[in-house]
């Protein structure tokens, strides 16, 4: 989804999964969004210290793949095109 839209991304180790994990890499500013999916109990606890982490330090964060490719599609869109301010009553015009 990710790759599709042109964005990099890398596969990391949820925090029951080991070390360097991604509370680890949060905490050194190595991650710039969050993509977290949970199925299992011990998925569900990493997830509640990852929302954490990731509010604690402004990051990004989505929970679903629905969710992931919206943001991957609009992250690809910004780079191929700049965003252009609008007036509210530019929308109505068009």
């Amino acid at each position: 989804v990710l790759k599709d839209a042109g964005v990099e991304s890398q596969r990391v180790l949820k925090i029951s999964e080991g070390r360097p994990n991604i509370e680890d890499m949060i905490k050194n500013g190595e991650i710039a969004m969050a993509i977290n999916t949970s199925d299992n109990k011990s998925s569900k606890d990493d997830a509640k210290r990852i929302r954490e982490a990731v509010l604690r330090f402004d990051i990004p964060y989505f929970t679903t793949i629905a969710a992931a490719k919206v943001a991957a599609d609009a992250i690809g869109k910004l780079k191929k095109s700049r965003l252009e301010p609008k007036a509210l009553q530019d929308y109505l015009i068009e």
